[in-house]
């Protein structure tokens, strides 16, 4: 297990995540490098394209997700989060 599950993503971690594509190899990756499950970086990337009901509840994270796009610059999938 990962060990670093339920912890906050340092500065920049989303930022990375985000400029990478969503591959099952860069998925890879990023979940050895970050230390997380790669069902976490997933997570992220759901959060950020995804418009299905997913994370309805995920408020925090959700916004955070959505500040590191702006910052990375991405312009595709949703704008905004869904209570923002």
């Amino acid at each position: 297990m990962p060990e670093r599950k339920n912890k906050p993503y340092k500065e920049g971690e989303l930022e990375v995540i985000l400029s990478l594509a969503p591959t099952s190899a860069n998925i890879g990756w990023l979940a050895k490098l970050l230390d997380r499950s790669e069902e976490a970086i997933q997570i992220v990337y759901k959060i950020a394209f995804e418009h299905g009901p997913f994370g309805l509840n995920a408020d925090a994270q959700e916004r955070k997700v959505f500040e590191a796009k702006e910052r990375v610059g991405i312009r595709i999938g949703r704008r905004t989060p869904r209570n923002g």
